[in-house]
């Protein structure tokens, strides 16, 4: 029997060690092309068994007091439209995130420091960034392609100061002669993070929060809020459904 018992422990031994050197991967695509506009996230964690993708299949801009409204579709291990919805990004829902920021930096010591050391753990495997563009003048053509470089060179320097690049990004700009305005763009990215790192960050994360006062009690209260607005949420997208 207690033969039997240690092989148990020791097989339980190497499924948490195979567990905590694995690896979390996300992939992540963005394009836009005129007025269609597409995202997806997808994520992989315990070597493939767990597959998540969030999908954005539509961003339509309404107008500058309704912002944006994002239609989305959730799904895991390769299940098609287990959750869809909508969310309207606007002024006011700006304001709310920034709001509930600044409570998260009060609740948590440090939350800065925390975050700028959770970072040098992600490591970006591979990035490709293709930008096409013209405006129908090429002078005017020409001087916006020195300024679309600068602005993706700024964006990559500051990155590589964040996390690790493992390969060389790749950056295109190209432009386009015609007659015509012209703007397409596709970014692909995928990152990765050990398991190790995200179990140190959890608990350390834990830590400072613990070390403010009432600290616990902002993040509970938030949590609950923004449980709240999406059971909310779901049950209007589900009362309309019934209409």
């Amino acid at each position: 029997m207690w033969i039997w018992l240690g092989g148990i422990g020791l097989l339980f031994v190497l499924l948490i060690v195979a567990v905590l050197i694995s690896n979390v991967h996300v992939h992540f695509t963005f394009r836009k092309h005129k007025n269609d506009d597409y995202a997806n996230i997808n994520v992989r964690l315990l070597y493939g068994i767990v597959r998540m993708n969030y999908e954005i299949p539509s961003i339509v801009f309404r107008n500058m007091k309704e912002g944006f409204l994002v239609k989305t579709e959730q799904s895991m291990n390769h299940s098609r439209g287990e959750t869809q919805g909508s969310e309207r990004v606007n002024k006011r829902k700006v304001k709310k995130w920034a709001k509930d920021v600044k409570v998260m930096l009060r609740a948590t010591d440090a939350l800065k420091l925390w975050l700028k050391q959770t970072l040098t753990h992600v490591h970006m495997t591979g990035l490709s960034w293709t930008t096409h563009i013209g405006i129908g003048d090429a002078p005017y053509t020409a001087v916006l392609i020195g300024w679309v470089w600068s602005i993706k060179s700024i964006i990559i320097g500051y990155l590589t100061y964040q996390i690790r690049f493992d390969q060389t990004p790749v950056l295109q700009v190209m432009p386009v002669w015609s007659d015509e305005m012209e703007f397409r763009t596709e970014l692909d990215g995928k990152i990765k993070i050990r398991m190790t790192a995200l179990c140190v960050a959890g608990i350390t994360l834990l830590t400072r929060v613990l070390q403010v006062e009432g600290g616990w009690r902002m993040w509970f209260r938030l949590l609950q809020q923004q449980r709240n607005r999406r059971k909310h949420k779901l049950k209007g997208q589900h009362s309309k459904s019934h209409v």
